[in-house]
């Protein structure tokens, strides 16, 4: 928000986590439509494995019939980025997850997860294992490590009490570690609106003479970010940027007026691109509706028949190679075709 380079610009999320929105389209559809390939090949691959040629176009058929759409592996993604802050206070509850690491690791395994499906899709890797392993490796990154029985153990105790046949097990989440940090391209630092936030209030102070209604906004500003972690605004814009917009948020629902402080903070030139910016933020951060369970489960149903077999667990293809190949390197599909 300055002429002067900031340190963010250094950061590896600056230089290769920033997108533009349409940026974004052409990467997500672009991905989804070779993903759609891989779930055709693999059925057709499959039906060699299974000599059950008979079956093969009537799977082709049902897959093509239920394939996602890009809109739609994004609503699905969407639901489990919510399961992240519901897990977040589930650990914070038990004990197992400090209060004051609450918001860190569940904005950095949300951020792990909107990167990951950057350059991976739905068809591959179904939502929910990489939504565990993200925030399995956020515990770590953001120094709340917890061992990974105690990490599973209440995954399974919530699973027996809804009486689910299938309980997750450690190497569920461990088997994908490395599939994620790689397709994190081993940049695990993650910057957040948060402290960018506590920095404004702080400054604000010195132009703010209400200091009660300054930090009801301040508190109130947090819903905000929370809100925007959901949305694409981390690959759009700055922290700080991300962090103002949601003070004005707040502030407009608090009915004080921070437009004094910011005519004071900066020039009129870089004001005008600051409220371009800020008024995006805002619109966005407004108009954000998380995807409910119901909408989830019928896509999820769909994703159960146009899943790629050469990366389910259960699929004779992938049982196949798993035991012609043994353990070979990593690499992003979306890299890789």
């Amino acid at each position: 928000m300055t002429d002067k380079p900031q340190l963010y610009e250094q950061a590896s999320q600056y230089r290769h986590w920033r997108f533009t929105r349409e940026s974004l389209d052409k990467l997500r559809a672009a991905n989804n439509e070779r993903g759609i390939e891989r779930v055709l090949r693999g059925l057709r691959e499959e039906a060699h494995v299974d000599d059950d040629h008979s079956m093969l176009e009537t799977r082709v058929s049902e897959a093509t019939n239920n394939l996602l759409t890009p809109a739609e592996e994004l609503e699905l993604i969407d639901y489990y980025l919510q399961m992240i802050k519901v897990y977040a206070q589930s650990y914070r509850k038990n004990g197992l997850l400090k209060p004051e690491a609450l918001d860190n690791v569940k904005a950095t395994a949300i951020n792990f997860m909107k990167r990951f499906y950057l350059h991976n899709v739905v068809f591959d890797y179904p939502p929910k294992s990489i939504m565990l392993t993200c925030f399995y490796l956020a515990t770590k990154v953001e120094n709340a490590f917890m061992k990974i029985d105690d990490f599973v153990r209440p995954l399974q105790a919530a699973e027996t009490k809804r009486g689910s046949k299938v309980q997750t097990k450690n190497e569920d989440i461990l088997e994908l570690e490395f599939v994620v940090i790689q397709s994190l391209q081993f940049e695990l630092a993650v910057h957040h609106p948060y402290r960018a936030a506590y920095g404004l209030y702080l400054e604000m102070q010195a132009y703010i003479n209400d200091a009660a209604l300054l930090k009801d906004v301040f508190d109130r500003s947090h819903h905000y970010i929370d809100l925007s972690l959901f949305t694409d605004l981390v690959f759009l814009y700055q922290p700080p940027q991300i962090a103002l917009g949601a003070f004005k948020l707040a502030a407009r629902e608090k009915d004080l007026d921070i437009d004094t402080y910011l005519t004071q903070r900066f020039d009129a030139r870089l004001l005008e691109m600051l409220f371009t910016v800020l008024d995006d933020i805002q619109d966005t951060v407004s108009a954000f509706k998380n995807t409910s369970q119901k909408d989830a489960q019928v896509i999820d149903r769909k994703l159960i028949l146009c899943r790629n077999p050469e990366k389910n667990p259960s699929s004779k293809l992938y049982k196949k190679k798993a035991a012609g190949q043994g353990d070979v390197p990593y690499v992003s599909d979306s890299d890789s075709d």
